[in-house]
């Protein structure tokens, strides 16, 4: 679909670009929702250290460092909701 655009049609006229989605994104499953949470925050981790280092580069090292760092990040904080939430109740 994407080379539609390119090739005009037999009789000369160009061929219409698909129109863009208008539909709201759906909403990510919790598994998937936590692995782009950590890997957003392991980005960011990254690129935090290698501006306070002043390079421009990342090693194999700094990635999964940066990726650690966001793992443990995300446990702490998930530690923290869960002690903050009240008890539940259990309905009979």
């Amino acid at each position: 679909m994407a080379l539609l655009h390119r090739f005009p049609r037999p009789d000369g006229r160009p061929t219409a670009r698909p129109a863009p989605s208008t539909r709201a994104p759906s909403t990510l499953p919790p598994s998937v929702a936590r692995v782009a949470a950590r890997t957003r925050l392991s980005a960011e981790l990254l690129a935090a250290m290698l501006e306070i280092e002043d390079r421009t580069r990342a090693t194999l090292d700094d990635m999964e460092r940066a990726d650690r760092l966001a793992a443990r990040l995300l446990a702490r904080r998930r530690d923290r909701l869960t002690a903050a939430e009240p008890p539940r109740q259990l309905s009979a």
